[in-house]
């Protein structure tokens, strides 16, 4: 099979949607690699160190199972070994281009999750020896790694500092997929001109990682808002909220710009019109985050206005962009009979990521002493 228009997957021919919704739920899960991204950089730099326990846990624990989601979409979980082992990283003559799927799959994915967790493991391995010396549960103390004094611990800094900064690469890669993806290597009319699609989804994703730490900041207690610097995560949420406001007005300003009167506008006008109800959500949450650095009982709702924001602009960006016809000439909105099975199977992965994070929060302490 040859490729005269550039690399097109085997079901981008299927119609009327490329990617099943679950790559929307698979989207969410990203954020894992958003609050990674958090808790590494704030270590570095020594910010957000009561933080940065929560963010591990929970970015670790939701990128751990990303996986669930494409392998959902793709609907061949029995081939799942096959994207490790015979991952196209390079062309062939068999199969030119470089898949964009093989590389984050094959590649990324183990690197950033092999660095994250050796980083997680090293940073909790004193703080796990405290916790078996109190409770003297075996697995505590096969999870100190054998780091049982303060000045151990300290000699560690050098190499947390390395996988942190090793660790931030790849992890960098998987904050801007699938958008990265939808942009390069698909043939949908509206994927390929939306321009700040990658940044968007980056500002997005960040967003829905600092609502996800500040409900878990909830969960855990009111009286620990502060003990786990909540007040810096909205302020982080804020800034999210009205960066990805202010890259979908200039992108809409872009498609005017570019095809507005033209039958063109005709595909991207649905996508649009949603566009300024996810633009409304996430002023509204950055409003609800300016109130809530001065009340800080108002920050209860921010996960849940942030949510409402992520979800809408990402359902408008997976699922509905994709009705726009690659001619580019038309839009059909998408049908909802497939929804019956899809909605289970987003559901499934989604409390898949949750509940290995409650796992890890009962092992790993939410408060590490002596990290300095």
């Amino acid at each position: 099979m040859t490729y005269p228009l550039g690399y097109l997957y085997p079901n981008e021919f299927a119609e009327p949607l490329v990617w099943l919704p679950t790559l929307f739920a698979y989207s969410l899960l990203i954020s894992g690699a958003d609050l990674l991204i958090l808790a590494l950089a704030a270590y570095l730099l020594g910010r957000l160190k009561k933080a940065i326990p929560l963010l591990l846990i929970l970015g670790l624990a939701l990128f751990t199972v990303v996986l669930l989601g494409p392998l959902a979409d793709l609907r061949n979980p029995d081939r799942a070994l096959l994207l490790f082992s015979h991952a196209q990283i390079t062309p062939t003559e068999a199969h030119p281009g470089v898949s964009l799927i093989a590389l984050m799959g094959g590649v990324m994915w183990p690197l950033a999750w092999v660095l994250a967790a050796l980083f997680t493991l090293l940073y909790f391995s004193y703080p796990m020896h405290v916790k078996y010396m109190a409770t003297r549960n075996p697995l505590y103390k096969v999870l100190s790694l054998g780091v049982s004094t303060p000045e151990r611990y300290k000699a560690l800094r050098p190499l947390l500092k390395v996988l942190a900064a090793l660790a931030l690469i790849p992890l960098a890669f998987w904050a801007v997929y699938p958008a990265t993806l939808f942009v390069m290597q698909t043939n949908l009319f509206i994927w390929q001109n939306w321009t700040l699609l990658p940044a968007i989804s980056f500002a997005d994703t960040f967003l829905t990682a600092t609502a996800a730490a500040i409900l878990a900041a909830w969960i855990i207690g009111r009286g620990k808002l502060q003990q786990l610097e909540a007040p810096s995560l909205i302020t982080i949420h804020g800034a999210a909220s009205i960066a990805v406001a202010a890259l979908l007005l200039i992108q809409i300003w872009l498609w005017l710009n570019k095809f507005g009167g033209s039958p063109f506008y005709t595909a991207l006008a649905p996508v649009v019109d949603w566009s300024y109800v996810a633009i409304g959500l996430f002023l509204l949450t950055f409003a609800l985050s300016l109130i809530a650095s001065k009340y800080l009982a108002v920050s209860l709702v921010i996960p849940f206005t942030g949510f409402a924001a992520a979800i809408f602009n990402k359902w408008n960006i997976i699922v509905r962009a994709q009705a726009g016809m690659r001619s580019g000439l038309t839009f059909l909105e998408p049908g909802t009979e497939h929804f019956a099975h899809e909605i289970p199977v987003m559901v499934a992965i989604i409390a898949a990521g949750v509940f290995l994070a409650i796992v890890l929060a009962s092992i790993f302490p939410l408060e590490v002493k002596n990290h300095d």
